[in-house]
């Protein structure tokens, strides 16, 4: 919703789970976020690293920036702990997990 909104000139600030769950899309607003689509990844932690996993390999990369958009500063950092057991990172404090969940481990075939 907010990517949506924001193509579409209004730059507000991330909207909570609740109010975006309850709100009723324009047609102008359906038509943007069809558009992003392709350019997210979500689902269980298996199929987001099944997904980062492919989509570094198809890039030919060994790195990915992963920003995880949510109002919620607690429900953010939780997406990226998950991120982080899913590619098997160390456990540390937020700044480790935050720094290296996105970075996809030697260990990984990224194609080259």
């Amino acid at each position: 919703m907010w990517r949506a909104r924001k193509d579409l000139g209004e730059d507000a600030p991330l909207s909570s789970y609740e109010t975006t769950r309850r709100h009723r899309w324009t047609g102008a607003e359906l038509a943007r976020a069809e558009v992003h689509r392709t350019a997210l990844v979500s689902g269980a932690p298996e199929q987001v690293h099944a997904a980062l996993t492919a989509l570094a390999a198809s890039h030919r990369v060994d790195e990915l920036i992963v920003n995880t958009l949510t109002a919620d500063p607690a429900d953010r950092r939780r997406s990226y702990e998950l991120l982080a057991d899913a590619f098997a990172f160390p456990p540390g404090g937020p700044e480790t997990t935050v720094a290296h969940a996105a970075r996809v481990p030697a260990s990984v075939p990224v194609g080259r």
